[in-house]
């Protein structure tokens, strides 16, 4: 969970490489999202910065080397919509290049980090859960959601699902 395959990065570089691209975004989009919303953004900003953080990456996957450099894939990312979320603050004039709001949010760097890895641990998590969900049975992972995600006890997932206390 706290890597990306090497093997997706290697195949994204080929721009026709459909599946690869589709599988990328199903795994990156919503923590590109979610990350952009959590900086403060409203729905449609953070949809450009999920855009804008696309092109990038598009335009520089080719040149990311897990060898060549010091931060991982997770850190490249982290950087290029970090400084989207900058760009658009400077787009929208809610921040002035000059003022010392820009230099207050880029001192937040740490925060930032922290709400980064937050976004990267929790999307990671909720794309392998998906990924489990579409292995297993229908109602063995409607038993484990209702448990996780719903909160339920045992007992009510018993009853809802006309399972046995094993089974769940």
């Amino acid at each position: 969970m706290d890597s990306t395959r090497p093997s997706l990065l290697i195949r994204v570089r080929d721009r026709a490489d459909a599946e690869s691209w589709r599988e990328f975004f199903e795994l990156y989009s919503p923590l590109l999202y979610a990350y952009a919303r959590n900086r403060g953004l409203g729905h449609d900003d953070a949809e450009e910065i999920q855009a804008s953080c696309y092109e990038t990456i598009v335009r520089r996957i080719s040149g990311f080397s897990h060898e060549e450099r010091n931060t991982g894939f997770r850190a490249w990312l982290r950087t290029i919509v970090n400084r989207r979320v900058i760009d658009l603050f400077r787009k929208r004039k809610m921040l002035n290049a000059e003022s010392s709001d820009l230099e207050e949010l880029q001192s937040q760097e740490e925060s930032a980090g922290e709400l980064w890895e937050k976004n990267w641990r929790t999307h990671h998590l909720m794309y392998c859960v998906a990924q489990v969900g579409k292995r297993v049975q229908p109602e063995t992972f409607e038993a484990f959601r209702l448990l996780t995600e719903e909160g339920l006890r045992t007992a009510d997932v018993c009853a809802k699902m006309g399972m046995n206390a094993d089974q769940v």
